[in-house]
Protein backbone atom coordinates (compact mmCIF):
# COMPACT_ATOMS: atom_id res chain seq x y z
CA UNK A 1 0.00 0.00 0.00
CA UNK A 2 1.29 3.20 -1.05
CA UNK A 3 0.12 6.67 -0.63
CA UNK A 4 0.98 9.51 -3.22
CA UNK A 5 0.00 12.72 -5.21
CA UNK A 6 -2.74 11.56 -7.69
CA UNK A 7 -2.26 12.90 -11.15
CA UNK A 8 -4.36 13.86 -13.80
CA UNK A 9 -4.78 9.80 -14.90
CA UNK A 10 -5.83 9.09 -11.30
CA UNK A 11 -9.01 11.07 -11.72
CA UNK A 12 -11.45 8.72 -13.51
CA UNK A 13 -10.93 6.63 -10.93
CA UNK A 14 -10.96 8.41 -7.75
CA UNK A 15 -14.14 10.15 -9.03
CA UNK A 16 -15.80 6.94 -8.63
CA UNK A 17 -14.55 6.79 -5.08
CA UNK A 18 -15.16 10.18 -4.64
CA UNK A 19 -18.96 9.71 -5.25
CA UNK A 20 -19.15 6.82 -2.65
CA UNK A 21 -17.41 9.39 0.11
CA UNK A 22 -20.53 12.10 -0.99
CA UNK A 23 -23.37 9.86 -0.62
CA UNK A 24 -21.41 8.66 2.80
CA UNK A 25 -22.32 11.99 4.17
CA UNK A 26 -25.87 11.74 2.34
CA UNK A 27 -25.70 13.74 -1.38
CA UNK A 28 -27.10 11.42 -3.72
CA UNK A 29 -24.85 9.69 -6.53
CA UNK A 30 -23.99 12.20 -9.13
CA UNK A 31 -20.89 10.41 -10.50
CA UNK A 32 -20.19 12.88 -13.78
CA UNK A 33 -20.70 15.75 -11.27
CA UNK A 34 -17.35 14.26 -9.10
CA UNK A 35 -15.42 13.49 -11.91
CA UNK A 36 -15.75 17.51 -13.29
CA UNK A 37 -15.16 18.79 -9.53
CA UNK A 38 -11.97 16.78 -8.92
CA UNK A 39 -11.17 17.71 -12.79
CA UNK A 40 -11.65 21.49 -12.06
CA UNK A 41 -9.88 21.47 -8.60
CA UNK A 42 -6.91 19.61 -10.22
CA UNK A 43 -6.93 21.68 -13.42
CA UNK A 44 -6.81 24.55 -11.44
CA UNK A 45 -4.53 23.53 -8.95
CA UNK A 46 -7.18 24.38 -6.31
CA UNK A 47 -6.32 21.14 -4.36
CA UNK A 48 -3.64 19.18 -3.69
CA UNK A 49 -5.08 15.22 -4.02
CA UNK A 50 -3.03 12.42 -1.84
CA UNK A 51 -4.32 8.90 -3.12
CA UNK A 52 -3.82 5.71 -1.02
CA UNK A 53 -3.45 2.90 -3.60
CA UNK A 54 -3.03 -1.31 -3.17
CA UNK A 55 -2.91 -3.40 -6.19
CA UNK A 56 -3.71 -0.11 -8.48
CA UNK A 57 -6.91 0.00 -6.81
CA UNK A 58 -7.31 3.61 -5.42
CA UNK A 59 -8.53 2.76 -1.69
CA UNK A 60 -8.55 6.38 -0.51
CA UNK A 61 -7.98 10.14 -0.71
CA UNK A 62 -7.47 13.15 1.33
CA UNK A 63 -7.68 16.36 -0.40
CA UNK A 64 -6.33 19.54 0.64
CA UNK A 65 -6.76 23.24 0.04
CA UNK A 66 -4.55 25.99 0.62
CA UNK A 67 -5.48 28.85 3.13
CA UNK A 68 -4.37 32.00 4.46
CA UNK A 69 -3.97 33.52 7.79
CA UNK A 70 -3.55 36.97 7.64
CA UNK A 71 -2.98 37.48 11.69
CA UNK A 72 0.28 35.35 11.07
CA UNK A 73 0.68 36.61 7.45
CA UNK A 74 1.36 32.84 6.81
CA UNK A 75 -0.57 29.78 4.44
CA UNK A 76 -2.45 26.90 6.19
CA UNK A 77 -3.51 23.66 4.80
CA UNK A 78 -7.87 22.88 4.80
CA UNK A 79 -8.20 18.78 5.81
CA UNK A 80 -11.46 18.86 4.09
CA UNK A 81 -12.03 15.34 2.85
CA UNK A 82 -10.28 11.86 4.13
CA UNK A 83 -11.98 8.83 2.89
CA UNK A 84 -10.79 5.27 2.74
CA UNK A 85 -13.69 2.66 1.15
CA UNK A 86 -14.84 0.42 3.77
CA UNK A 87 -13.25 -2.65 2.34
CA UNK A 88 -9.65 -1.22 4.05
CA UNK A 89 -10.40 0.75 6.79
CA UNK A 90 -8.75 -0.66 10.41
CA UNK A 91 -5.68 -1.19 8.20
CA UNK A 92 -4.04 2.32 8.61
CA UNK A 93 -4.78 3.82 5.47
CA UNK A 94 -6.27 7.03 6.70
CA UNK A 95 -3.21 7.44 9.13
CA UNK A 96 -0.94 7.34 5.84
CA UNK A 97 -2.93 9.76 4.11
CA UNK A 98 -2.96 12.25 7.12
CA UNK A 99 0.63 11.43 7.59
CA UNK A 100 0.94 12.39 3.93
CA UNK A 101 -0.69 15.60 3.92
CA UNK A 102 1.04 16.70 7.47
CA UNK A 103 4.35 15.85 5.90
CA UNK A 104 3.42 17.59 2.89
CA UNK A 105 1.96 21.10 4.55
CA UNK A 106 5.49 20.98 6.47
CA UNK A 107 7.62 20.89 3.43
CA UNK A 108 5.49 23.68 2.19
CA UNK A 109 6.24 25.34 5.24
CA UNK A 110 2.77 25.92 6.11
CA UNK A 111 1.32 27.33 9.67
CA UNK A 112 -0.88 24.42 10.22
CA UNK A 113 -3.72 21.82 8.61
CA UNK A 114 -7.42 22.76 9.75
CA UNK A 115 -9.85 19.93 9.80
CA UNK A 116 -13.73 19.72 11.09
CA UNK A 117 -15.16 16.64 11.67
CA UNK A 118 -19.29 15.88 12.79
CA UNK A 119 -19.41 15.82 16.82
CA UNK A 120 -20.72 12.90 16.31
CA UNK A 121 -17.66 11.46 14.41
CA UNK A 122 -16.01 9.81 17.86
CA UNK A 123 -14.18 7.42 15.65
CA UNK A 124 -12.10 10.17 13.49
CA UNK A 125 -11.64 12.59 16.59
CA UNK A 126 -9.99 10.06 18.51
CA UNK A 127 -7.69 9.32 15.36
CA UNK A 128 -7.14 12.87 14.88
CA UNK A 129 -6.24 13.78 18.46
CA UNK A 130 -3.95 10.72 18.28
CA UNK A 131 -1.96 12.05 15.74
CA UNK A 132 -1.33 15.20 17.01
CA UNK A 133 -4.22 17.33 16.24
CA UNK A 134 -5.93 19.82 19.01
CA UNK A 135 -9.64 20.35 19.32
CA UNK A 136 -10.80 24.09 18.78
CA UNK A 137 -12.08 25.67 22.00
CA UNK A 138 -11.62 28.73 21.52
CA UNK A 139 -13.53 29.49 18.52
CA UNK A 140 -17.08 28.93 17.22
CA UNK A 141 -17.96 27.74 13.74
CA UNK A 142 -21.01 29.40 11.59
CA UNK A 143 -21.93 29.25 8.26
CA UNK A 144 -23.57 31.66 5.79
CA UNK A 145 -25.14 29.28 3.48
CA UNK A 146 -25.77 30.88 -0.06
CA UNK A 147 -27.35 28.55 -1.79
Amino acid sequence: MIVRKAEADDLQQLAILFDEYRQFYGASSQPIQSLQFLQQRFANQESVIFIHVKDDIITGFVLLYLGFSSVACSTYYILDDVYVTPHYRRQGSAKQLIDTAILFARQQNALRITLETQKTNIESQQLYEKMGFIADNQFQTYHCFIR
